[in-house]
């Protein structure tokens, strides 16, 4: 296990860096200059050249990456061109936020799927099951700013509330946590059960047509035992890879949610630094992400052997 949690770590080098190669030069491709856009259509030759060379921006391409790089290898993502500030703590502080609204949805998501996949499952070709499959379909095909702002509607028009705009951290104030993050983690809670619906009830449908399964139905027991006794676990597998996976993509692409909720998230943070050229920001954003994206599936791939211990690394 070591040695291959080791090889896995040192193959983040290479592709930390061709992600890191991709974003750079795809930054630098878009049409506009920083300098010009942060001085306005009123400033003179001179003043963009001085904030263009402030900025390191006259700089060769190749100078410019090496120099972000090699901050970044000491720990340094540089400083925003837009504020001043600093970026890496202001990534870890909005980083915290998405986690939070990430988490929150999971849980909304995986509390309604595993169940209502079970059961769709063991009944297969019933009423439910038919419903359960309609659902699916609709929470896979609607997009989340669709669902997000018709939440936004219902809750407004029919129940006289909005979320609160001030975001609290669960640890601080958890009541008004679950208020700011309720309707946006639903939203994207409503998508993650789809696919993780479809898959549980898939696994759960291979895996009740195996011999163990029949086995334990011949020794008597109830349906439920044999269900969440003998074939919960050897159904994990393909549910926690499509899970794990969702947690990836939720955390780098809860940008449309942030900005419909206004979440001052990452994903709001990177938008945000896209509308303004911020170069260093974005970047930073885009490898930070890319970096936790490849962490959780080391980290679902490291689950297999404690679900099924058959599994060698």
């Amino acid at each position: 296990m070591g040695a291959y949690l080791f090889k896995r770590l040192v193959s983040l080098i290479p592709i930390l860096f061709g992600i890191s190669v991709l974003v750079f030069t795809i930054l630098h491709l878009v049409p506009g200059d920083p300098a010009s856009i942060m001085l306005g259509t009123n400033a003179t030759e001179e003043s963009i050249a001085a904030l263009r060379k402030s900025m390191g921006l006259d700089e060769p391409l190749v100078t410019q990456y090496l120099t972000w790089v090699g901050g970044l290898l000491q720990g340094d993502f540089g400083v925003s061109v837009h504020s001043g500030e600093e970026i890496l703590p202001q990534i870890i502080k909005r980083f915290g936020i998405t986690l939070q609204l990430t988490v929150f949805a999971v849980v909304i998501g995986w509390l309604v799927a595993i169940p209502f996949g079970i059961i769709s499952a063991i009944r297969a070709h019933s009423k439910t099951d038919i419903a359960v499959r309609v659902a699916t379909l609709l929470g896979i095909s609607v997009p989340n700013f669709a669902i997000g702002t018709l939440l936004l509607l219902v809750t407004s028009l029919y129940f006289n509330w909005f979320p609160p705009i001030d975001v609290v951290s669960f640890w601080e104030n958890p009541l008004e946590a679950f208020k700011v993050f309720v309707l946006p983690a639903t939203t994207m809670g409503i998508v993650v059960a789809a696919g993780v619906m479809r898959m549980t009830r898939s696994a759960f449908l291979e895996t009740m047509d195996k011999d163990f399964i029949r086995t334990a139905r011949a020794k008597g027991n109830s349906k439920w035992t044999v269900v969440m006794g003998h074939a919960f676990r050897n159904s994990s597998i393909p549910i926690v890879t499509i899970a794990g996976m969702q947690i990836g993509y939720l955390l780098g692409g809860s940008v449309i949610v942030e900005q419909l909720f206004s979440i001052p998230g990452l994903g709001q943070y990177v938008l945000e630094a896209i509308y303004q050229r911020d170069y260093p920001v974005v970047q930073g954003g885009v490898l930070f992400v890319a970096l936790v994206f490849v962490l959780v599936n080391l980290l679902i791939d490291l689950i297999y052997t404690w679900i099924d211990p058959r599994i060698k690394y």
